[in-house]
């Protein structure tokens, strides 16, 4: 394919935004012209990755929607979310207008850059749609799951699409469809509806960066998507961990690694939880926080804290690791071959740990559930011989499959 000018559109917080890298590095290497478009939180991390980078709304922006108020609720969360992403969607399609080559420009983007869908039905611009996890194509053949859970798999088909129709409806439209319309109606667009379940995903193609053993490919997903794996973020060649936290690893057993994620700055009671789940133990434990205030100022000899690791060096020193269930952790861990402890807060985070349950490699419990609740499933996957076997299966099948990032380019430039 003659070079062509590739506009990556990324949305989130790291989970979202490192797979996005990986996959933009592979593009430019094999000769395209990538543009990397995020919030300037994640200015220095794109550049130093060696990308071009544009910022479509300022760090502060970002770092006060981590503090917005019900951004982590199960059932608020993306109405939270998507007052933010509101705000943002003129800056955005200005910046991508004004990047356009006709007829040598792709778009790729991820699940919330439905600004770039805008463009594509505006211009004609093909756009690929990168969904980090399954939840993100919503079926009514597998519902996503929830904070209350999952429907029982015998559940029959109508009832299955009641209840995706309701969530359609009720949560997800209710917050973005009108915002949406609003924007598209001096572009002359017509209005749309079923934004998440039907419009974002791209009419090019609908890429499922996860492999299929994962995240099944559903009768009613898109007929243009495919699975692909998943595009695991390394961390640069020569890097270490800190000083500080190689000394404690060296200093005792593998520990159990605590984290809440990398934009939870709301995760006091999350830590607290995990301080009291090894209390009296003398349980070696590391907690990873870039936000020192939500940890504990004073903590014993036998646990240590640090704002930041880079997990694909961290996760395989530890015996668990305990985390919000975000898929880029997720993978990590699974790249890791390590017992995963999930305590979901809100958005895919649900159905990533029941299909982590299911491989036999990790436990749920409820990130409220109590100190003991996490105790006994600490206790159970660091010792549960099923488990660990359960974790190298998938570890192999994660290190046999082809590079996912390569195959990712490979459909956005197919």
């Amino acid at each position: 394919m003659a070079q062509m000018k590739i506009i990556v559109i990324a949305l989130g917080s790291d989970g979202d935004i490192n797979p996005m890298i990986e996959i933009s590095l592979v593009l430019k290497a094999r000769g395209h012209e990538v543009e990397f478009l995020a919030n300037g939180h994640f200015a220095k991390r794109v550049k130093t990755a060696g990308l071009t980078f544009v910022e479509i709304g300022e760090a502060r922006l970002y770092e006060e929607a981590l503090n917005t108020p019900h951004v982590w609720d199960a059932r608020k969360g993306f109405a939270a979310i998507w007052s933010v992403i509101n705000q943002s969607l003129p800056i955005t399609y200005k910046i991508i207008k004004e990047r356009l080559i006709p007829g040598q420009t792709i778009m790729v983007g991820t699940t919330l850059a439905l600004v770039a869908r805008v463009v594509q039905e505006e211009t004609g611009t093909p756009l690929v749609t990168v969904h980090l996890a399954p939840s993100c194509i919503i079926s009514q053949h597998q519902p996503p799951v929830g904070p209350d859970g999952s429907l029982p798999q015998s559940t029959p088909l109508f009832l299955k699409r009641l209840y995706v129709n309701m969530l359609d409806t009720l949560l997800l439209d209710k917050a973005c469809k009108d915002d949406i319309n609003n924007f598209r109606k001096p572009l002359g667009l017509p209005p749309v509806k079923q934004v998440f379940s039907k419009w974002l995903h791209s009419p090019t193609k609908v890429v499922g960066a996860f492999p299929p053993w994962f995240g099944e490919p559903q009768l009613d997903w898109p007929p243009n998507s495919v699975c692909t794996g998943f595009p695991i973020y390394r961390s640069a060649q020569g890097s270490q961990l800190s000083r500080e936290t190689q000394d404690f690893i060296k200093g005792g057993a593998p520990p159990i690694v605590f984290t809440a994620g990398s934009a939870m700055a709301q995760s006091s009671g999350h830590f607290k939880t995990a301080l009291d789940s090894i209390a009296g133990q003398n349980t070696r434990a590391i907690l990873i926080s870039k936000f020192a205030d939500q940890v504990p100022k004073s903590l014993a000899d036998h646990v240590h804290h640090s704002l930041y690791e880079p997990f694909d060096l961290l996760f395989p020193l530890a015996s668990v690791v305990q985390h919000h269930g975000g898929i880029g952790t997720s993978a990590q861990c699974m790249m890791a071959g390590v017992p995963q402890l999930i305590t979901p807060f809100a958005h895919d985070q649900f159905d990533n740990a029941k299909r982590l349950e299911r491989l036999g490699i990790a436990k749920s419990v409820k990130s409220t559930g109590g100190a003991n609740a996490w105790r006994q499933s600490l206790s159970y996957l660091t010792s549960d011989t099923a488990v660990r076997q359960a974790c190298a299966r998938v570890r192999q099948l994660m290190t046999s499959e082809q590079n996912a990032a390569e195959l990712i380019a490979d459909q956005i430039l197919h």
